[in-house]
């Protein structure tokens, strides 16, 4: 179905993105692929879609790149439309319509599908996707997540013989995550679409994958079943393993299927079925998490805060709330997609005023400080690293609020290349920001806030887009800021980040605090309470209670650690030691 024959890829001025690729894709195949930010994966989907060199300007290519028959660089994308469907990384980059149905049948109607055969397609999309409350909405009212269901749902109207997904899943909450997969993974295994599936987060996509393909520095260094991805040497340097493999190398266990042959469990459910029995600790003793030490007077409050964005009482955003987090303290808001997480952030940093109710920094109502002066006390890093660039240059873009506070030049210099040493963007210093990639941007908007050193540091979703190698960096880096007395609260959908590193959750449904708890108490919540609010416990979590554990472990050492400590022998013989 696809074929890349000694394929190279350049931008003008850049070095080489992709290098001499020989890669054969057969019709009807899952292929999932995954590297570190920057090393082609975005340039190889772009290359099967006819994006480049047809589109994007200022591209070169070398060699040929052939699905279905059809020459990609001798055919321009939108006569691939009825072979390559593509949904794009950014969401906002593809939607063009006012409203969500509109979207929807936008390009069936422009190439006269009849109106019955685009009301059948509508029925069956919106349902798979679930969707339909949004149809008459505005896409520009959409969450990040709704736009990037609505953005796979345009992509299906299509059903085009192959799919290119770049990261369609990063914006979404966990159950959504899910959700997504489980449609991408019917319409593969039901109606026999190609999937090209680009991501970093291999815990939730790996197992559905027939291939994965590892691409780095331009060049493909694996493609192999997913259960024999680390049999290859170093790979987890470029790839760090997925929760599920990682625990299973630790604990000696491997499985042999009749597809992949021997090697790692990809899911929670083959690795408890073959550490069943054979594993379960006596007690229920866990591992503390950190702690910053003891609670100080609140740096943020809220005092029965109200928000709605519109005057109707069903658009009611934020309901009377109130909050305290103390200086120093680690929080999560977590809840599904329009839960009203980034709305709670833009009242605490004064991008939106409330209709009631008061919002307090450091005792004071946020409204008497002057914004130059707000900024020194909350930082905050939009989900979107777009909607922050005001600069032509990465450099400028970091520099700039602290050439605003009038620091010294050789001051300022020192601390911008500090940062973007530390979130590897200083070889981009003079590269305009919006010509980076999606994980790129999202190093230059951190490190712009980063640089300011605020006393709180608000981040929503800071680890989309970022693949595994960066998070596991970025996470330390906010561990080190944590522990020098620093407050963070950090929206996200990412679970395990928030269970290996952050010991307070707030849980945010219909614009209102669920849950204010430690991290584990949350998770010892059962599996529906957990559905019910979109949010999914990560596979340490999970395997813990296939393996009747009283209280789960929330890190992979910490399982290791309680699985050593309880039964010797039992462990030994999992392990396979004498």
């Amino acid at each position: 179905m696809i074929h890349f024959h000694d394929y190279s890829c350049r931008y003008a001025a850049k070095n080489v993105l992709l290098r001499k690729l020989n890669l054969h894709i057969k019709p009807g195949e899952f292929v999932f692929v995954t590297g570190p930010s920057g090393g082609g994966k975005s340039t190889l989907c772009f290359s099967i879609n006819g994006l480049i060199p047809n589109e994007l300007q200022g591209s070169a290519c070398e060699g040929n790149v052939v699905v279905d028959g059809v020459q990609v660089h001798e055919t321009y994308p939108f006569d691939l439309i009825s072979v390559v469907g593509t949904v794009l990384q950014d969401p906002e980059w593809q939607l063009v319509r006012g409203t969500v149905k509109e979207e929807l049948t936008f390009a069936l109607e422009n190439m006269g599908v009849s109106a019955d055969e685009i009301d059948r397609r509508l029925e069956e999309v919106v349902e798979r996707v679930q969707i339909k409350p949004l149809l008459l909405r505005s896409t520009l009212e959409l969450s990040g997540g709704q736009k990037q269901r609505v953005a796979i749902a345009a992509c299906l109207m299509m059903k085009p013989k192959v799919i290119v997904l770049d990261e369609p899943t990063a914006e979404l909450d966990p159950i959504g995550k899910a959700m997504v997969l489980e449609t991408i993974c019917e319409l593969h295994r039901k109606w026999g679409y190609t999937i090209v599936f680009v991501d970093h987060n291999l815990d939730v996509t790996i197992p559905y994958a027939d291939r994965v393909i590892v691409v780095a520095d331009g060049q493909i260094i694996a493609d192999v079943p997913p259960a024999q991805l680390y049999d290859v040497p170093d790979i987890d340097t470029w790839v760090p393993m997925p929760q599920v493999i990682e625990l299973a190398r630790r604990m000696g266990v491997r499985v042999t299927n009749e597809e992949q042959g021997e090697g790692d469990p990809l899911t929670v459910t083959e690795l408890s079925a073959a550490m069943a029995g054979r594993v379960v600790p006596r007690g229920s003793s866990v591992v503390p998490l950190p702690t910053a030490g003891a609670v100080t007077p609140p740096v943020i409050e809220l005092r029965r805060v109200m928000f709605r964005y519109r005057k109707s009482e069903e658009e009611l955003t934020i309901k009377p709330m109130d909050l305290k987090i103390g200086k120093g303290e680690f929080v999560s808001v977590i809840g599904s997609n329009g839960a009203g997480k980034s709305t709670l952030c833009k009242l605490i940093t004064g991008l939106l005023k409330p209709h009631s109710g008061a919002v307090l920094i450091h005792g004071k109502p946020s409204g008497h400080y002057r914004a130059e002066d707000r900024v020194r006390h909350v930082g905050f890093v939009f989900q979107n690293p777009d909607y922050q660039f005001v600069r032509k240059t990465v450099y400028d873009e970091v520099a700039y609020g602290l050439q605003i506070q009038k620091l010294d030049k050789h001051e300022i210099d020192a601390k911008v290349r500090e940062v973007t040493a530390l979130l590897q963007i200083d070889a981009y210093l003079q590269e305009h920001p919006h010509f980076l990639s999606r994980g790129e941007r999202r190093r230059v908007a951190i490190a712009s806030v980063l640089v300011m050193e605020p006393d709180v540091l608000i981040l929503d979703e800071p680890t989309t887009g970022l693949d595994s190698v960066r998070c596991r960096e970025l996470m330390k880096y906010l561990n080190d800021l944590w522990k020098q007395g620093r407050t963070i609260i950090m929206l996200t959908h990412d679970m395990r980040v928030v269970a290996d590193h952050i010991p307070r959750t707030i849980l945010l449904s219909e614009g209102q605090i669920i849950w204010d708890e430690t991290t584990r108490d949350v998770f010892m919540k059962s599996e529906d309470v957990l559905q019910r609010y979109h949010i999914s416990a990560p596979p340490v979590v999970e395997l813990s209670r296939m393996l009747g554990w009283p209280a789960p472990a929330l890190t992979s050492d910490e399982f290791v650690t309680r699985a050593l400590s309880t039964d010797k022998s039992a462990f030994l013989a999992v392990s396979g030691e004498r």
